[in-house]
């Protein structure tokens, strides 16, 4: 790559031509014109100094790089995780459609992941799983990462499942047509949110239909599978 800043005409022209003053003093000449256009092209390149620029100067920015809702913009709830949208949206869009793309979009927004593809699990041919290490995951977080994966995957590509691994002592929110209040997991181990993701010990839930007007904590330990439980996506 050519850095601009080191980069001048007196490298470029060959030695038999600067033996002639005459060439090598007008080099010199136009060289001051072409750093001071040079210098002038840094200070607009807003991209190297996110961290000092306003928030609405942030959101265009979000904007100029085609990041989208589905993009990545519905997940970012911190200035950083704009700022690292921003950063990483050249990789990403020319990645787009492979499994490099999700998973460097994911941990541009703090969530981890990995995309594991169906002969790594025994799935269906051309089909695939994205596995995110996160805390305190709501079933709406679920549905925009969901959405963020079929934005960035491949088109012949299908996603069976969302697995959120959760670290010890951590909750998850499920939301059921049988309850009337948000219902929070705790979870000693690894829990999978949506699919059936393979072997593990299922743990089946009933919910009561009550109307409480404060969370409700159920212990958990292992791992549950969200379809065991009639959610209201």
């Amino acid at each position: 790559m050519i850095d601009l800043k080191q980069n001048t005409l007196l490298r470029e022209i060959p030695n038999n031509l600067l033996q002639d003053e005459k060439v090598k003093n007008l080099a010199k000449t136009l060289q001051t014109s072409l750093d001071q256009m040079r210098d002038w092209a840094y200070k607009i390149n807003y991209t190297l100094h996110l961290d000092k620029l306003d928030d609405a100067v942030i959101d265009h920015l979000l904007w100029e790089k085609h990041i989208g809702w589905n993009e990545g913009l519905s997940l970012a709830t911190t200035r950083q995780q704009k700022i690292n949208l921003i950063q990483t949206a050249i990789n990403t869009h020319r990645r787009k459609g492979t499994p490099a793309a999700i998973e460097q979009v994911l941990e541009a927004l703090n969530l981890p992941g990995d995309v594991i593809e169906w002969f790594q699990y025994e799935g269906e041919p051309f089909h695939f799983k994205v596995e995110v290490t996160t805390t305190n995951i709501t079933s709406k977080t679920l549905l925009l990462i969901r959405q963020l994966v079929n934005e960035y995957k491949n088109t012949r590509s299908w996603l069976d499942f969302v697995a959120v691994k959760l670290p010890k002592n951590e909750y998850i929110e499920i939301e059921s047509s049988k309850s009337h209040y948000p219902v929070y997991l705790p979870v000693c181990g690894e829990i999978y949110c949506e699919g059936v993701p393979g072997a593990g010990t299922k743990k089946s839930i009933e919910i009561e239909s009550k109307n409480y007007t404060y969370p409700v904590y159920m212990p958990i330990c292992g791992e549950i599978f969200a379809s065991e439980v009639i959610d209201t996506w």
